[in-house]
């Protein structure tokens, strides 16, 4: 019995069975987590008897589903041989023999076994493989002579366990049966392997639709599956309701449906029946799709060629590949738009699906850029022939819009009043959604297209009824309004001014303040609005020096309505206070305003360092100094991604579409701004020339194994910079379509560089200076070539050429890491060489921020040095500086002047003004600048304008916080008011305002001294000041006392920090405001000692507060305080625990100025504010001891009563302060009023109620309780003492046992000695219950 190779799946006999050898081949594969681990051996079997055809397929069919272990039946052999062997190509069929030549020597064709790709499901790897092995060796064991040959190495068909267990035995023959014994004892385990058939046949795939090959697909994997587990005779009587639920599940419901109808319901369901059903259907569909695909071949005559059934066409005709169809296809996008519809026409494809039909497309896509009916990838912009031009001029036709103020009633009874618009234009009336929620309505669906300027569509969905009320009479009228979110922008746009206009007196508005911008929150249409007209009608004339009215200034109309007077038509020129917009465009904004003004008022707080690390930064640590590498004197670094690269693919999704999608927008924008264009063009290839990205192919990713990231990009215009006007940043924070974004699986590493306040602090302790700024700082680091796939972008130089994309293969600003990255690299240098160059190691860990150096100290030398051993470091890692400037022209001797901060142009024309880390400052002079942030437009008066405004105000040191205190103090009044971003604010903060922006307009610029002049033999000394007002906010500063060996003393203001009082309903009082003034001065203190350390040998610290209070309870003990005081005091004992705490008066104290504030233009002039107060001036001063007072009379301090006698004494806290009230008394007796020796000797108890407490802080936390076991204490000079403890039921033996524990509690504290007896109400009740319950314990 021999297989033929061409019988296809046929078996045949031979008169000469012992002379034929049948050659197979068969792919060993190990698979591992689903994944080929190896490359594929091929393993050769020389069959040379009757059985040896069977035991050859057996190996043929384990090769393919790893788990066969028994030879199959005639049957399975023809299936097996149907489905699993073909043929070689004609190329590789020539003649073999297996044997020395003959002359009666057949020759046979060569077969190969193909196993297929293992599934994902096959998750319990090592149980399969194990079994593998186990199989293979079973099967040739029955008297059959097997030949086993492989490519390369006898024994690389096992490895791991199962080739050390046989690895020492001999290459001999006899091996065989000892190598066999070894892996059937190991790896021979029946249950298991029926077992993995079992999860295979649950974790088959869903036939999602029922096509001939799914069908036949599935019908064969459960052949498979089933018959390996009857190879190992399992008890399967009663399996066949259970395998056909399963199958019926993996079903599509329209076959699971056809099968329950065509079955036989009275028979019990069966296996068989079921697959022969899917076998038969299978078969008609075949002949379904065969007829359906001849059908265009015998309509259009055409002769269709014979292909192979695994040769799959192509769905992408440019490319020729067969994962995507033309529009997934990169290649088709990133071509020009001309190429594509030249390609689409050439190929004779459907403008709209892109697919190739000849009936009408079924599809009606709008294109998304002219809405025409064709597909956007085929849209084709015309060439502008010239650059847009913008024309600006005035428009004097300004218009005034109807509205009125009318009251709706909500669904709980309240009145809302709202604005409204009126518009005889429209036929619908509309209300907007905020509005219907505040009412508490509920809209029912009603689907309505509005219609609107150039036939645009709004599709609205909901309607109300919504019933109105006049505010001026009784008129009211329900009308059905469609909701939508917004109506229109507030109106008017911008505030008009009365007085340009002589409006008539004595009439009832139905809008008071209809020439103030408001929300318009319903649109009432003509129906309402001809309802609500008055026959009355008065014009309004504009008042102007002359008298006279002009023509085109008479247009203003007075209507009376049913409302109020509403007013409308054409404005005077010069009434409207501000700019009239046409159009208004709201961009959707990421940040909320609110967040905004927080991170406005965090930035006030005093620099804190957690010593704490996240999980997260000591993993981005770990990888770092795992990964980093410096070759050729450059970093090379990995990105820090939360999982590993292998699962990014999965995790991250697709970016592409977003991405070509937003570089299209981009495109639009620099093609309307040509100059704008070519300066962005030249940075892209800046970029590429310096060689940090280069040009890749895009079909080059595999997308099915490769993670890859496209990230926009957009222009950053910086025109003040000298060297780089216009850049690019790349945004990787935007979503894929899984709304993921690389930023999102990238590690946050922690800030390794000192903040700006301790750098500029130290920049001040010097008298020499170097600045300088790496050029180029993130590019010049290198990633990983393994992660550089995630860095792409799109670019082309013109709208007529395909599009191309950039790799990036340095560090890129935009990544969530790169900041970290950069300046670690920064730190890694530093530790790496620090003893070679001490000087630039301190500079790179102290001095630097991000990519700017600023550095000084008073040694020439020192600062020359330290200059040449930082350009010396940094080249040690391919880092450049330029933009060198320095306060002494030696220092810059060596320095080219191209990169030097000031050039030729700007020495000639003595200029020396430069920005350092934000702040101002003149190195010919030292000085720092503080100039007015510029002049406000008052005719823009909105809150958000004012925010604007007052963020203008830079300042990190607080040089001038006692004028940006008023600025936040005006804020926040906007804020109580509740005044809306767009709205004007009250008058009286308009005012008020305006009053401050007046006063910082004619401020003189503010030059403070940059150096703080010391030597090392001076007497260096910190004072800090702290104050508070009531009204305003409170806040501290601190200076720098230098005494000299001569005696002369100075003071310098180094730093200050204010905070707002908080908003609260009873107020705060002003010694806890105070409060808050020390530890904000505690926490600034600490952290600038710390700073001033690395430099100045800091002799002593001194704190001043004028605040008595504060200073009596730094002095007391904190179980004496209460809570919120207590917090504060330990907060600041523990940063001042060595400093001393001193008094000053209002008057002396400098903090006063910034707790209040300063105009603008008199604190340039304020002597104290710069240098402190007179007496500190004074080299002979000595600061005093204060003395506080810490009596019991202070505030926030818990009073205790202190019981006294012979026998001792006992303190018990109390929550206020005892008092006895006076008042007239009953006949008592002696004992209630005698004074006693010794404490606790006379207790009594009661009990009462009920009586209502809260028993949690909830809803429905309010409940019932009785007090019970209320004790009396008479103690010596008539002290007294009460408990009233809470009884929860009101029961005979409740009240005993709280009777009887009080009782005991009471008699405890009580003083050695034989107690007196202890007093009842209705003591024979009481003693009656309690003896009931324990007769033995009264």
């Amino acid at each position: 019995m021999v297989l033929r190779a061409g019988s296809r799946g046929k078996l045949g006999s031979t008169t000469n069975a012992k002379s034929v050898r049948t050659i197979f081949e068969l792919r060993a594969i190990q698979v591992q987590k689903g994944r080929h681990l190896a490359a594929p051996r091929k393993l050769s079997i020389v069959v040379c008897n009757k059985n040896a055809a069977e035991g050859a397929i057996s190996i043929v069919e384990v090769g393919k589903t790893a788990l066969r272990s028994a030879p199959p039946t005639t049957n399975q052999r023809a299936r097996i041989c149907e489905s699993s062997l073909r043929t070689v190509p004609s190329t590789n069929r020539r003649a073999r023999f297996c044997g020395p030549r003959a002359s009666g020597a057949r020759r046979y064709r060569r077969l190969s076994a193909e196993p297929p790709q293992p599934s994902k499901s096959q998750t319990k790897v090592q149980s399969r493989k194990k079994s593998t092995h186990a199989a293979i060796f079973r099967l040739t064991s029955n008297n059959i002579l097997v030949l086993v040959k492989f490519n390369k190495f006898n024994k690389s068909f096992v490895r791991e366990e199962p080739f050390d267990l046989i690895k020492n035995l001999p290459l001999v023959g006899e091996s065989y049966q000892e190598a066999l014994k070894l892996l059937k004892n190991r790896y021979e385990n029946k249950n298991r392997i029926v077992n993995e058939h079992i999860c295979n046949l649950l974790d088959l795939r869903t036939v999602g639709k029922s096509t001939a090959s799914n069908l036949r697909e599935f019908v064969s994997a459960i052949r498979q599956q089933v018959a390996a587990i009857k190879n190992h005779n399992p008890n399967i009587i009663y399996w066949d309701h259970i395998l056909t639920c399963i199958i019926l599940r993996k079903l599509d419901g329209y076959t699971s449906r056809a099968y329950q109808l065509e079955r036989d319901l009275d028979a019990e369901p069966s296996l068989e029946d079921l697959l022969c059903y899917l076998d038969k259907r299978a078969l008609a569909l075949e002949g379904t799709d065969q007829s359906h695909h001849q059908q265009p071949q015998a309509r259009y005559g055409k002769v269709a060629a014979h292909a192979a059934a695994a040769d799959k066409p192509p769905t992408c005709l440019n490319c020729k590949s067969t994962n995507h169809k033309l529009f997934n296809c990169k290649q088709f996008q990133l071509m020009a738009s001309k190429e594509r519809i030249d390609f689409v026409k050439q190929n004779k494809l459907c403008n709209v699906c892109l697919g190739a039909h000849f009936s009408k497309c079924r599809f009606h896509f709008r294109c998304a850029e002219c809405k025409g009916p064709h597909n956007t990838l085929v849209h084709y912009n015309e060439p502008a022939l010239a650059p847009p031009v913008t024309l600006t001029g005035n428009n004097n036709s300004n218009v005034l819009l109807p509205t009125a103020r009318v009251k709706a009633i909500a669904k709980d009874g309240t009145e809302v009043h709202f604005k409204a618009l009126l518009d005889s234009g429209s036929q619908v009336s509309i209300v907007t959604s905020k509005l219907v929620q505040l009412l508490g309505l509920t809209p029912k669906q009603s689907a309505t297209n509005i219609i609107g300027i150039s036939n645009a569509k709004n599709h609205l969905k909901y309607c109300v009824p919504l019933e109105i009320h006049s505010l001026k009479s009784t008129f009211k009228t329900t009308v059905t309004c469609h909701v939508t979110d917004q109506i229109t922008s507030q109106l008017p746009q911008s505030k008009i001014k009365l007085d340009e206009l002589q409006l008539p007196s004595n009439i009832e508005w139905a809008d008071e303040q209809f020439n103030v911008p408001s929300d318009i929150h319903m649109l009432m249409g003509a129906n309402i609005m001809f309802q609500v007209l008055l026959p009355e009608k008065s014009s309004v004339t504009p008042a102007n020096n002359s008298g006279k009215q002009s023509p085109a200034q008479n247009d203003l109309h007075i209507f009376n309505t049913h409302f109020g007077h509403i007013i409308g038509g054409s404005l005077p020129t010069g009434s409207i206070k501000g700019q009239i917009l046409c159009n208004k465009v709201v961009l959707k904004c990421e940040m909320d305003l609110n967040e905004t003004l927080g991170q406005f008022w965090t930035n006030e707080k005093v620099p804190e360092i957690f010593s704490e690390k996240s999980p997260e930064h000591e993993l981005c640590e770990q990888i770092f100094q795992n990964s980093v590498e410096l070759k050729d004197k450059q970093f090379q670094v990995p990105l820090p991604l939360k999982l590993p690269l292998s699962e990014v693919k999965e995790t991250l999704g697709d970016s592409f579409n977003l991405a070509l999608k937003r570089f299209h927008n981009l495109e639009k924008k620099l093609m309307a701004n040509p100059e704008l264009f070519m300066q962005y063009k030249q940075f892209i290839h800046e970029f590429l020339s310096l060689g940090h990205g280069h040009y890749v192919d895009i079909e080059m990713y595999d997308i099915n194994k490769q993670a890859a990231y496209y990230m926009p990009h957009h222009a950053i215009i910086k025109p003040e910079s000298k060297t780089t006007k216009v850049r690019s940043v790349f945004d990787a924070s935007m979503k894929t379509n899984k709304k993921v974004s690389l930023n999102d699986l990238q590690l946050n590493g922690p800030v390794v560089q000192r903040d700006l306040f301790d750098i500029m602090l130290l920049f001040r302790l010097g008298r020499y200076t170097i600045t300088s700024d790496i050029k180029r700082m993130f590019r010049n680091i290198l990633v990983d070539p393994a992660f550089t796939s995630l860095q792409n972008i799109l670019w082309r130089d013109d709208p007529s050429q395909p599009i191309k994309c950039i790799r990036l293969d340095r560090v890129t600003y935009g990544l969530k890491s790169s900041s970290y990255l950069a300046t670690r690299c920064l730190i890694e240098l530093a530790n790496r060489y620090e003893n070679e160059y001490p000087l630039a190691a301190f500079i790179l860990r102290n001095n630097t921020y991000v990519d700017d150096v600023l550095y000084s100290h008073n040694d020439l030398a020192t600062v020359r040095e330290a200059k040449q051993q930082l350009c010396s470091l940094l080249s040690l890692g391919s880092f450049n500086t330029h933009k060198w400037s320095s306060n002494n022209e030696l220092v810059l001797s060596d320095i080219p002047l191209e990169d030097q901060h000031f050039d030729s142009i700007d020495l000639q024309k003595d200029n020396y003004n430069m920005k350092t880390l934000g702040l101002q400052i003149n190195t010919k002079e030292d000085n720092f600048i503080i100039t007015s942030p510029g002049t406000f437009d008052t005719n823009l008066l909105t809150k958000r304008s004012i925010l604007s405004y007052i963020g203008r105000c830079y300042d990190p040191i607080g040089f001038i916080n006692p004028i940006i205190v008023v600025a936040k103090s005006i804020m926040q009044k906007l804020w109580i008011n509740n005044t809306d971003w767009n709205s004007c604010p009250p008058t009286d903060v308009e005012r008020e305002w305006i009053q401050f922006t007046e006063d910082l307009r004619v401020m003189e610029p503010i030059q403070i001294n940059r150096n703080v002049r010391f030597s090392d033999e001076d007497t260096v000394e910190l004072i800090g000041f702290a104050d508070a007002s009531s009204s305003t906010a409170h806040g501290c500063c601190i200076y720098l006392r230098v005494t000299t060996p001569t005696g002369n003393t100075t003071l310098h203001l180094l730093c200050s920090k204010s905070r707002i009082n908080p908003i609260q309903k009873k107020g705060m009082t002003v010694p806890r405001l105070e409060l808050n003034a020390a530890l904000l001065l505690s926490k600034l203190m600490s952290k600038t000692y710390d700073t001033l350390k690395l430099k100045v040998n800091v002799s002593k610290v001194y704190l001043f507060s004028d605040s008595q209070i504060v200073l009596a309870w730094l002095k007391m003990e904190l179980t004496n305080l209460q809570a919120y005081v207590a917090n504060r005091v330990n907060v600041i004992r523990q940063h001042t625990v060595s400093w001393q705490w001193l008094y000053i008066s209002t008057d002396n104290n400098p903090a006063d100025l910034v707790s209040r504030g300063v105009r603008p233009h008199e604190l340039s002039s304020c002597e104290q504010w710069w240098h402190g107060p007179r007496f500190l001036n004074d080299s002979e001063y000595n600061f005093p001891i204060t003395e506080t007072n810490t009596s019991s009379d202070l505030p926030e301090v818990k009073h205790c009563l202190v019981l006294s006698s012979d026998h001792g004494s006992h303190t018990g806290p109390l929550e206020q302060k005892a008092t006895v009230a006076k008042q007239l008394m009953g006949s008592l007796p002696a004992s209630r009023v005698t004074s006693t020796n010794r404490a606790f000797v006379r207790v009594g108890v009661d009990f009462a109620g009920p009586i209502d407490v809260k028993l949690s802080r909830g809803v429905g936390g309010v409940g019932r309780s009785w007090a019970g076991g209320v004790g009396a204490c008479v103690a010596g000079g008539g002290g007294r003492g009460v408990r009233v403890p809470a009884c929860r039921r009101c029961a005979a033996a409740a009240s005993v046992r709280s009777a009887r524990r009080r009782e005991v509690d009471w008699r405890a504290r009580a003083a050695p000695g034989p107690p007196r007896p202890v007093q009842r109400a209705h003591s024979l009740h009481i003693t009656r219950l309690h003896r009931s319950n324990h007769p033995k314990s009264w």
